[in-house]
């Protein structure tokens, strides 16, 4: 049996973190043994318990796990660089006590470190979740460290030509994100008039983008009888990468819309959220990098809408499978939505997006995946 030592950086339940729950929930238990350790606590921690042999706390000092938001200053600078030589020094403790085959970073942080403590004859997986061109500093460090990874996990074709660009030398290997279909009985719609954005609050989600699309059209929307949601909420520490909902309140009662538009929190019980969704929208301002909402929706039989770039083109096929609008612009968002409340085959699209889901983005595909990436990884 092969060891595989996951290490997180993050323990809130945001995308990358959903994706290695949902690894842990998919990898053969009779060929690989699982150990997590999570460099801060949160709601992951007690959510891959049932699923992992090992869960390991180790919390990151606060200088580290904030270390975007330091804007440098020599003094602050050698604090950090003795404080990451000291947190490695005791990771690599760790990795070298358990020998692990195969060591799987979760997040450019958990790349980094994992990169200056990984035991000789353990591979290096890199699991890329993100561009790594937009990453900053972030990416000069990885080019620095790439000769040290064995593997580089992409979660779309999209993300996989971003990271060639940047670490060329690195192999790389596509792994859809994965969602639990199980028993999901798509229900033919009734009436398609909750129009939701289900996210954390990051900037680049768009959230404002969609606030102004339901402004553009507010009259028409109102007649129609719709209903928006915003619901998620912040989830990462990085000052200044989020906007609040006191701000997204504050923009929807300034342009009108304050009687359209409800906010809700994220809930982990999935049958809850999109119970509330019949149409749900991702209005990212950047490509997406994958789109996680989106299978989910679709496992649901929700009608999705997504900008035409980035992971969504992989996912959806406009006017099959889902609907697609122009990057950034808030008149094609809100155009889209009512081309989507007025098709005239929305249930063939729902029992086609379902379909696809469940051929490429379910468990048994990510289970098949990941045998066969961890299998070459470990073979002779």
């Amino acid at each position: 049996m092969k060891r595989i030592f996951y290490i997180s950086p993050a323990a809130n339940l945001g995308g990358a973190e959903r994706c290695l729950l949902e690894t842990l929930k998919c990898l053969d238990r009779e060929k690989f043994d699982s150990t997590v350790l999570l460099l801060e606590d949160g709601p992951l921690r007690a959510a891959i318990k049932p699923h992992a042999t090992n869960v390991i706390f180790l919390p990151l000092p606060q200088i580290l796990s904030r270390a975007g938001d330091h804007d440098g200053g020599l003094v602050g600078k050698i604090r950090m660089l003795f404080c990451l030589f000291f947190f490695v020094r005791k990771l690599r403790k760790v990795l070298v006590s358990l020998q692990p085959d195969i060591l799987h970073a979760n997040g450019i942080k958990a790349q980094l470190l994992c990169s200056l403590s990984k035991p000789r004859g353990t591979r290096l997986v890199w699991h890329i979740h993100d561009y790594t061109s937009l990453r900053g500093i972030s990416s000069n460090l990885l080019v620095k460290q790439a000769h040290k990874c064995d593997l580089a996990i992409c979660n779309s074709k999209s993300v996989e030509a971003d990271f060639n660009e940047v670490c060329p030398t690195v192999l790389t290997s596509i792994v859809y994100n994965a969602f639990h279909v199980g028993e999901i009985v798509p229900e033919p719609p009734r009436h398609l008039a909750r129009i939701s954005l289900v996210g954390t609050y990051a900037k680049w989600k768009g959230h404002q983008l969609f606030l102004e699309a339901i402004s553009s059209m507010q009259d028409v929307f109102r007649k129609r009888g719709l209903l928006f949601q915003i619901i998620g909420g912040p989830v990462y520490l990085t000052s200044g990468s989020q906007v609040s909902q006191d701000e997204l309140e504050t923009i929807s009662n300034k342009v009108g819309i304050d009687d359209l538009v409800e906010f809700h929190d994220f809930a982990t019980d999935l049958d809850v959220v999109y119970a509330k969704v019949d149409i749900l929208v991702n209005a990212s301002i950047q490509p997406e990098p994958f789109g996680r909402t989106l299978i989910e929706a679709m496992a649901y039989g929700k009608v999705v809408i997504a900008p035409d770039t980035g992971g969504p083109l992989e996912i959806i096929e406009d006017g099959v499978t889902g609907f697609h609008f122009q990057s950034g612009n808030a008149e094609s968002l809100a155009q889209t939505i009512l081309r989507a409340i007025d098709h005239p085959d929305i249930e063939d699209m729902i029992k086609a997006s379902h379909r696809n889901v469940r051929e490429h983005f379910s468990h048994e595909a990510l289970r098949k995946r990941m045998s066969e990436v961890y299998g070459q990884l470990t073979s002779g």
